[in-house]
């Protein structure tokens, strides 16, 4: 297992902006695995949210799931982000120019139309669109492929510590 060579630019403009921060000295694999149990609870919980016809706390849940899978990759990277407005573009940054290329789930228009939508779910516009159960059905199947596709990458080839 190494650092992982694609997107490091990237990570490294985000480490050195403070946008990502390190992890310091933690068990990544065992972290990466909790993070990794949390984003296929919140699929359930989306999941759950179709068949209850809450297509706004479907699209919500599974946008959760879809950013936790991701974390998990950051996380086995000794990498989080800071907090704060906008580490949730943070986290697509990092994401989309490092794993896009073995997750096509991740890519970034994707990252951020699920991003985008989501804010919709959570914070009421009512001149925006409603969420129609298709998206939300849309947004569960995509986040299913995304904690999928990382599982198996976790499990095949885990990336080492991103250090600089």
């Amino acid at each position: 297992m190494s650092r992982w060579p694609i997107g490091e630019r990237t990570v490294t403009y985000l480490l050195e902006r403070g946008r990502l921060e390190d992890l310091g000295d933690t068990d990544l694999e065992a972290a990466a695995g909790v993070a990794l149990a949390r984003a296929q609870r919140r699929l359930r919980t989306a999941a759950a949210g179709l068949d209850a016809d809450d297509p706004d706390g479907a699209y919500a849940a599974a946008y959760d799931a879809y950013r936790m899978a991701a974390e998990a990759l950051l996380v086995r990277q000794g990498l989080r982000a800071s907090g704060g407005d906008g580490s949730h573009v943070t986290v697509e940054d990092a994401i989309g120019a490092q794993f896009s290329d073995r997750i096509s789930a991740f890519a970034k228009p994707t990252f951020e139309r699920l991003r985008r939508t989501r804010h919709r779910a959570q914070y009421f516009d009512p001149s925006a669109p409603p969420i129609e159960p298709d998206d939300a059905q849309w947004a569960v199947q995509l986040s299913s492929r995304a904690v999928q596709d990382t599982a198996l990458l976790l499990d095949t080839n885990p990336p080492g510590r991103f250090t600089e």
